[in-house]
């Protein structure tokens, strides 16, 4: 026993742990970002060591055996012992050096966090190492996958510390190419003969036009899928079809038409932290700063009211600080005019 406990390979344990709680290899290769052969390799080479197979293969995903929910078991009281020991390192400091993990969407950390971060790394006293994971899914920082994450689905473990911190509203735009080639909607329905780019992730799942109109016809309108924030934009920014975005999307510089068609999603944000990691210093400095890039009295189009994108561009038009926020992100001008109604009406 004590030869195969030093031979054991604990980074294949995780593989173990991270296929058991998908009970796929494929998304737990996606998830750890290898490949699916690699974590079968790493899973065969220590099934050959236990001498019994962990898991049972079947096309519709990966089962634990019973010898292998008895090494799932004792595995997982291996990495809570793990990540207390973490715990205990990182919150034996309470001071403002150091770093700190922050898992967030790719979409508001690129376009709304890191603007935002510059200023408060430069703030006095502080000498904060952030690492700023775009995450595609939803972290756990229980299990330190992140020191804090910033994510739309609200965390169910009973031990961390969360709190609503915004609200992003969703709603259709369109690039002002596309409307100028193809005209715009002015109904749900007219919309069925439009070209839609829909962006899929964990965190989002899409607009559910299969229930607005027939999973034939959803399946048909769409003509670009995408799980990236920042490819979504662009596709609709450069005129590749209709999509949805944040309602304050115009303000970052892309030449975008909002539509109202009634279609608005509204996503909850939510800010989890780890107990432990809340006390020391630093991490408590990052809260309370996202608390206030998320303020609804700062930023109103965070709050839970829907804010049309006409009222958030007068909004910024008479905010000195707000007007060039997004300055120097794109060439073009972020507070360009509407295309005129009745120049739609011509299309």
């Amino acid at each position: 026993m004590e030869h195969l406990l030093q031979s054991v390979d604990w980074d294949g344990v995780k593989v173990i742990l991270a296929v058991a709680d998908r009970q796929s290899f494929r998304q737990a290769a996606q998830d750890l970002g290898r490949s699916v052969n690699t974590l079968r390799g790493i899973v065969d080479r220590l099934e050959d060591q236990f001498g019994f197979p962990v898991f049972n293969r079947h096309v519709d995903g990966a089962k634990l055996t019973v010898e292998g929910r008895r090494v799932v078991s004792a595995a997982r009281l291996v990495e809570r012992s793990m990540m207390d020991l973490m715990r205990v390192a990182q919150s034996a400091s309470d001071t403002m050096k150091g770093p700190v993990r922050l898992a967030v969407t790719e979409g508001i950390g690129t376009f709304w966090i890191v603007p935002q971060l510059v200023e408060f790394l430069a703030g006095p006293g502080r000498d904060i190492q952030v690492t700023l994971q775009c995450a595609l899914q939803a972290v756990d920082v229980l299990r330190l996958e992140a020191d804090i994450s910033i994510q739309t689905a609200e965390p169910t473990a009973f031990d961390v510390v969360k709190h609503k911190i915004g609200c992003v509203h969703m709603t259709l735009f369109a690039g002002r190419a596309y409307a100028e080639r193809h005209g715009l909607p002015t109904t749900l329905a007219e919309l069925a003969d439009h070209r839609i780019i829909e962006q899929e992730m964990d965190q989002f799942t899409g607009y559910g036009l299969d229930r607005i109109y027939t999973p034939e016809i959803a399946e048909r309108i769409v003509a670009l899928r995408t799980n990236f924030a920042s490819a979504h934009y662009w596709a609709i920014a450069k005129g590749a079809g209709i999509g949805m975005l944040p309602n304050y999307a115009a303000a970052i510089g892309g030449d975008l038409v909002p539509l109202d068609l009634g279609l608005r999603i509204p996503v909850d944000l939510w800010l989890a932290v780890h107990p432990e990691m809340v006390k020391t210093a630093r991490h408590r400095a990052v809260v309370e700063w996202l608390d206030t890039c998320f303020s609804a009295e700062t930023y109103p189009w965070f709050g839970d009211r829907y804010m049309a994108p006409e009222e958030i561009e007068a909004f910024l038009r008479g905010s000195a600080k707000l007007k060039g926020y997004f300055s120097g992100f794109t060439p073009l001008n972020p507070m360009a005019e509407p295309l005129p109604i009745d120049k739609l009406e011509q299309l």
